[in-house]
């Protein structure tokens, strides 16, 4: 068994929520699968701090776009600072998550922007709000970070906000789409690049209603469709439920999950094949996609090469 085959099936990947899944076998080679090289053409992809070593990609495997590092409350800014240091080593695009209701201070988030830029050459970042009901610091939301100036005058180029095809549990409609507008309005101002970062949803004819609706509010920014890589059901639906994704027994039964049957895996065939089928490039614009690997990176890698996705010399140093 190749060295980073061994590895890859070490990895448990436990990855957090910043807030129609096809229940089967993970298909094997032997077995027919859609082709999605389109749509995985430029993916994305999660890994804590913790797990940025096992992020080892062979010549034959598909190189993501960008490795986003979420925010864990039990992995310390200097993990994740070194984690996006070992991920650009690996000539890979590091992406930190920015928890703005967790930065205690405007010198504590112009430390970190400076050491993400210093040893990683991080500029990119995937700024959020975070999951406390009351911020530590001064920042109640992702806008106020941005009014500081601090995230261009560190070298940022871009900056992806959140996405929420099915809303959000703890904040109102209007809300979320006037705090969208909001602050692509203020990067656009700054001079920064943006783009749209989804959590995932069990309905793609949700999340394509949701796209143009996005691009009939004059938002034509890219877009990454969150979606879980090959999972146990069991281990979905925990993660469903931590994330705050809708996950009625009609909801998901309508796509074939059934929450009366809880064991095997469920893979995202039918959820992507549903959503590339109604992208239309006029209406829904410029759309990738986001994996999150609930189910391990091995699983996600296997999926992803007989799923289509083009490898691109990518390899780990």
């Amino acid at each position: 068994m190749p060295v980073f085959r061994t590895r890859l099936l070490r990895v448990r990947a436990l990855l957090p929520c910043w807030r129609r899944w096809h229940v089967a076998t993970i298909p094997t080679q032997r077995q027919v699968m859609p082709m999605f090289s389109d749509i995985l053409s430029n993916y994305s992809i999660e890994a804590t701090a913790k797990d940025a070593a096992t992020i080892v990609i062979a010549d034959n495997l598909p190189c993501p776009a960008q490795v986003y590092v979420p925010y864990l409350p039990e992995e310390s800014d200097a993990a994740r600072i070194d984690a996006c240091a070992m991920i650009r080593a690996a000539g890979l695009l590091p992406v930190p998550h920015i928890s703005a209701r967790r930065l205690q201070s405007e010198v504590a988030l112009d430390a970190l922007l400076g050491a993400l830029r210093d040893q990683a050459q991080v500029d990119t970042i995937f700024l959020i709000a975070g999951d406390l009901a009351r911020p530590v610091g001064p920042f109640a939301d992702s806008l106020s970070v941005i009014a500081t100036g601090l995230i261009e005058r560190h070298g940022i180029k871009s900056v992806g906000i959140a996405g929420h095809p099915d809303g959000h549990p703890d904040v109102a409609e209007d809300v979320i789409w006037q705090a969208m507008q909001d602050k692509v309005a203020a990067l656009t101002a700054r001079g920064l690049d943006s783009q749209i970062v989804t959590q995932f949803s069990f309905d793609a004819q949700r999340v394509l209603d949701w796209l143009r609706q996005v691009r009939a509010r004059g938002i034509g920014q890219p877009v990454r469709i969150g979606i879980p890589g090959p999972t146990g059901v069991r281990t979905l639906l925990r993660y469903a439920a931590r994330c705050g994704v809708t996950a009625s027994a009609g909801a998901v039964a309508k796509y074939g999950l059934s929450l009366g049957r809880l064991f095997g895996n469920a893979g995202p065939d039918r959820f992507v094949a549903d959503l590339q089928a109604g992208l239309e490039p006029t209406r829904t614009g410029q759309v990738h996609l986001h994996i999150f690997p609930f189910g391990g990176f091995a699983q996600t890698a296997d999926w992803l090469v007989q799923a289509g996705a083009a490898p691109r010399g990518c390899r780990a140093a």
